[in-house]
């Protein structure tokens, strides 16, 4: 079994051009699915989704979905709520620009897609936005990685919240997006691997979209990167002559 995912493309289409291109380029796979945050905060909301929907992608819904399927309601997290002034009415225009199709397909979405290679639940890959209970706390890299960042450890293996939504989740994969940076940390029997991101690289300030190859064979899920070229100062051009709301807060990632 070989699957394909990717996350967080926000809205940007020559990131998800680029990378369903290069993912064209892999040869025969099982499923590509497209990890949430796929509309809001870049330039053309309705291009991202008829390329996903045109090429026959998988998906899950993330928060950004949320946001624009109820954008009266006001995020659960500290982070976002402290934001909201911002992105809610950005969420208002992705609705605007897209049609009642994209609009279908996109609240079609399920919160995961689950991939069983042998029917034994404990080797499958569960595929989620941001972990397997919510799409609000972030996973961070492993103590170490958090060091590399903060200088500190935020998210501490025993963490209480980030035990809460890994709790009684049976599969040996875990592929999210979310928190912009790609990493892989393990905790008891979970392999946690983010994929992200496609666009907005808000962390590492690598510009080059994302997506990540899991491939069974006879020692369990094999994880393979790519990174992925692509003209994103084309999309900062086409932020910048948007109407999109607050869209200087999105053109930062791309100066």
């Amino acid at each position: 079994m070989r699957v394909i995912v990717f996350s967080d493309i926000h809205g940007n289409p020559y990131a998800c051009e680029a990378v369903l291109g290069a993912i064209k380029k892999e040869g025969a796979v099982d499923a590509v699915v497209a990890a949430g945050d796929l509309c809001l905060g870049g330039s053309d909301p309705a291009a991202c989704v008829d390329m996903l929907a045109g090429g026959g992608i998988c998906g899950v819904f993330g928060n950004t979905e949320e946001y624009i399927y109820q954008p009266e309601e006001m995020p659960p997290d500290e982070l976002h709520r402290g934001m909201w002034e911002r992105i809610k009415p950005v969420a208002y225009w992705v609705r605007k620009t897209l049609s009642t199709n994209q609009m279908d397909w996109l609240q079609a979405l399920p919160f995961e897609q689950r991939f069983s290679p042998t029917g034994t639940a404990l080797d499958d890959m569960l595929v989620v936005h941001a972990n397997p209970k919510n799409n609000e706390l972030m996973i961070y890299p492993d103590p170490d990685g958090q060091r590399e960042l903060w200088e500190e450890v935020r998210q501490p293996d025993e963490d209480p919240e980030l035990g809460e939504v890994l709790n009684g989740v049976n599969c040996s994969k875990i592929a999210f997006g979310h928190f912009h940076y790609t990493h892989e940390r393990r905790l008891k029997d979970l392999h946690l691997v983010d994929v992200a991101p496609c666009s907005m690289p808000s962390i590492d300030r690598d510009p080059r979209a994302r997506y990540t190859i899991f491939t069974w064979g006879i020692d369990g899920w094999e994880v393979t990167r790519r990174w992925v070229e692509y003209d994103f100062f084309s999309e900062l051009k086409a932020l910048k002559t948007s109407d999109m709301p607050f869209r200087e807060d999105f053109m930062r990632y791309f100066d």
